[in-house]
């Protein structure tokens, strides 16, 4: 109890400073104003998104990521498949099967 008392006795003293520097400078707002950039650290971060932390949101955009991912598998592995299908009729050759090009038949 004692540090919380000394730290409610020393706030009115730090916020003072900035009281006065905002009667000097008002702040005023308007269509394209900014915020002051927070330079903090990833702990920050963490505290401020915990419902991302703790996974407490839709799981919806991971899912479309993951989507994205497994597409791209598809879209480039899926036609040398159907193609090795069209050709040989199957999918993926044999191991150590013969082909055409390694064929010393010449």
């Amino acid at each position: 109890m004692g540090l919380l008392r000394i730290a409610s006795r020393l706030a009115p003293a730090v916020r003072a400073p900035l009281r006065s520097r905002l009667a000097i400078c008002p702040v005023s707002r308007s269509f394209a104003s900014r915020s002051l950039p927070r330079l903090g650290h990833n702990l920050e971060d963490h505290y401020d998104f915990a419902e991302f932390m703790c996974k407490m949101h839709s799981p919806l955009g991971e899912y479309l990521i993951w989507a994205v991912i497994f597409s791209t598998f598809l879209v480039t592995f899926g036609p040398l498949l159907h193609s090795n299908y069209y050709f040989t009729g199957r999918f993926l050759p044999k191991d150590q099967g013969n082909s055409q090009l390694c064929d010393d038949s010449w």
